[in-house]
């Protein structure tokens, strides 16, 4: 990622990635300084299954990058997708902004165009996971200033004292 702050209010989504956009989203992912390396090999798989995969991969990627440039590398990203055996049931694996711009709305504009192409797919309602660990108290502030409810607690899920926190949002039609 670049060394300096995302200085617009212009950014542009895309739904595609390159093989360059892998490192980046891993990095960033790295950056934060909230995910173990475990998460981040995730990350690298569900991207190469994107890549590799397209429109058969369980996985779609929505990426924010600064709007004067389509070729410059992007500074947030969301990992989503339906949920087998469902009717309208998608989940959020990710959502990832670049610690120089965090903080700035960008991450709510990311949530928001995933929610208006998931509803545009007949998507209905959206459910995530996050962690109950202090760590993730600004994680879970962001979801619920998204909208998201917590639906459920699942006790030691993770491992002993921490809890896996399941949100979710019913996306109403415009």
């Amino acid at each position: 990622m670049a060394e300096h702050e995302i200085m617009t209010d212009a950014i542009i989504f895309l739904d595609q990635l390159v093989i360059e956009d892998v490192k980046t989203l891993c990095d960033m992912t790295v950056e934060t300084g909230f995910f173990s390396n475990d998460e981040v090999l995730i990350v690298e798989e569900l991207a190469w299954s994107f890549i590799t995969e397209g429109a058969e991969s369980d996985y779609s990627f929505l990426l924010a990058a600064p709007g004067c440039a389509q070729h410059d590398r992007p500074f947030a990203f969301a990992c989503f997708g339906p949920i087998p055996c469902t009717n309208g049931s998608w989940e959020l694996y990710w959502i990832v902004v670049d610690q120089h711009s965090q903080g700035c709305g960008f991450g709510r504009r990311l949530n928001n165009e995933m929610e208006r192409r998931i509803r545009a797919m007949g998507g209905r309602k959206i459910f995530l996971e996050t962690s109950s660990r202090t760590q993730y108290l600004s994680t879970r502030g962001f979801y619920e200033a998204c909208g998201y409810q917590m639906e459920s607690r699942l006790v030691d899920y993770y491992e002993q004292g921490e809890d896996c926190l399941v949100y979710s949002k019913i996306l109403k039609r415009p």
